[in-house]
């Protein structure tokens, strides 16, 4: 083995070792840890995402999302997104949809995702015109078709 080889092997599991932290500096910071907010902080964020602030509520989002077991608090949020109109929200939710429909054998409520993946993909579009709206759009549409 090189001497260069040896080099880039060291310095590579050097740079995935973890930073430490804490007041013992005994524990790993995880990379989602970016994306925790403050006990202090979080009640600020909160409520600037309650008065409509969409970046506070995509903080709030990113937040429970690095938490383990907070799934149902960073859906709650992504709702709120998409309420407020955040066309990556309602493009993930369009295109999350659109795929369990594609899954669903009740007729009734496959029928139903498509309708809702479509009217998400359509608002997305419509607040940010984007090529990956467009795709969903043309896609829900089909299948619309499909069912005829």
């Amino acid at each position: 083995m090189s001497v260069v080889t040896l080099v880039v092997v060291a310095l590579a599991t050097a740079g995935c070792s973890g930073e430490l932290r804490g007041p013992n500096a005994s524990e790993q910071r995880s990379p989602s840890d970016a994306f925790v907010i403050p006990d202090e902080e979080r009640a600020t964020v909160e409520v600037a995402a309650n008065q409509g602030d969409v970046a506070a509520v995509k903080r709030l989002i990113d937040h429970y999302e690095a938490l383990s077991g907070s799934d149902q608090d960073a859906a709650k949020w992504k709702a709120v997104a998409r309420e407020l109109g955040d066309s990556q929200q309602l493009n993930y939710y369009a295109a999350s949809t659109l795929t369990a429909a594609r899954r669903e054998n009740d007729p009734a409520k496959r029928h139903a995702m498509l309708v809702d993946a479509l009217g998400a993909a359509r608002r997305s579009n419509a607040s940010k015109a984007n090529p990956s709206a467009q795709k969903l759009i043309l896609e829900a549409t089909r299948a619309m078709k499909a069912e005829q």
